[in-house]
């Protein structure tokens, strides 16, 4: 019997600091693509960002599993094994190790990169992909290689008008010949600040400052992740997340999660612990709250020209809503703040799956087109 089931090859580890997020991702995503409609087959790349074979496949899996206790299942969704290590060590694609190498000539069928940071979330693989007329899911192009930067985020969002927390830039060139000037440049945006690396995700080098005295050392040890970072004013205030899914001009959003996280708890650790609390589904706002960051979660989509897949985080202040950042590959799990959002209006995880492949397979349609200038609307 031939099997007519879309092929789904889910890309995920890779090279960030972000790798075991990514993993946790990857293999949520490998678990809910409906095994009655689709064909998924993994990947794992080292953390080289190397893809590797069937044998390190199982093997990293294997480790994963050893280290973590993740709940992949939320209400009403059902493991697809007892055994579900083994079943996702059963879903290596068998010639991984040759994956974005053979120009796509092996039965990929659509891909899926699930990367967290550089090396995967930032444009690279989607560009590569693009070159080679390669169809993929996820976020596209120019929405990954803006949303993964922060700076780039705070520049195009505020060139639309839509509001943001003061900021500034600093960069290790700029450090490295007169660091006192960049100092006194962020003495400007107030206390208390954050500093980010303009290019990394999970809070991974994040620190808050509440006194002017720790900032050097902050920021030094911020430039050891990237060579730019984002220094940016706290906004008081609650944070949202609003998932959005599907193409340009007309896409789905979610409902909005409420995060619990305190202003003086945003690091790594306070995201992925075993303490760490899930966010509030649906956020304590009323109609016209919910209305205002929904469309604000849309104009964010629309100024940075995003199709796919993304989370906007921000918060509502007096005089509406502020942007913090988007994220164009949210962490994936039964809890994450992203699935419950969507399983609120009553997407559930292989649901979100389906809409994810879905709207990758009608974006490499319209792009075969011959008449084609832009059908993402």
């Amino acid at each position: 019997m031939i099997d007519t089931r879309q092929t789904v090859t889910v890309l995920f580890g890779g090279k960030s600091p972000e790798h075991w997020v990514s993993v946790k991702s990857g293999l949520f995503a490998l678990l809910h693509l409906d095994p009655l409609r689709y064909r998924a087959r993994g990947v794992y790349f080292d953390q080289s960002g190397n893809p590797t074979s069937v044998a390190s496949y199982r093997d990293a899996i294997a480790i994963f599993f050893a280290r973590n206790e993740v709940a992949f299942f939320g209400p009403g969704e059902s493991a697809p094994a007892d055994d579900i290590c083994s079943w996702l060590q059963d879903r290596a694609h068998p010639f991984g190790e040759s994956c974005l190498r053979d120009g796509g000539k092996g039965d990929w069928g659509i891909f899926l990169p699930v990367f967290h940071g550089q090396g995967g979330e930032d444009g690279s693989i989607q560009g590569f992909l693009e070159f080679l007329g390669m169809p993929y899911g996820g976020c596209n192009l120019t929405g990954s290689a803006l949303g993964i930067d922060k700076i780039l985020t705070k520049q195009f969002c505020e060139a639309a008008g839509l509001a943001v927390a003061p900021w500034t830039v600093v960069t290790a060139a700029a450090w490295a010949k007169n660091a006192q000037a960049c100092l006194t440049r962020c003495h400007s945006v107030g206390l208390p600040l954050f500093v980010k690396p303009a290019r990394l995700g999970s809070s991974i080098g994040l620190h808050r400052v509440t006194r002017f005295d720790d900032l050097e050392a902050v920021i030094a040890d911020a430039l050891k992740w990237d060579n730019r970072i984002l220094v940016e004013a706290q906004v008081q205030g609650i944070e949202y997340g609003i998932g959005v899914v599907g193409n340009q001009g007309k896409p789905k959003i979610s409902a909005i999660a409420e995060s619990t996280l305190r202003a003086d708890s945003f690091d790594y650790d306070a995201k992925y612990s075993d303490s760490a609390l899930d966010d509030i589904v649906p956020a304590r706002l009323d109609v016209i709250q919910t209305e205002k960051l929904k469309n604000f979660a849309l104009q964010v989509w629309q100024a940075m020209d995003m199709c796919g897949i993304a989370r906007v985080d921000c918060f509502l202040t007096e005089k509406g809503p502020v942007l913090n950042e988007v994220n164009t590959m949210p962490g994936l799990s039964a809890w994450a703040p992203f699935v419950m959002a969507w399983r609120h209006v009553g997407v559930r995880a292989p649901d979100l799956m389906d809409l994810i492949v879905r709207e990758a397979l009608d974006r490499n349609l319209a792009e075969k087109r011959p008449d084609s200038i832009d059908h993402r609307a």
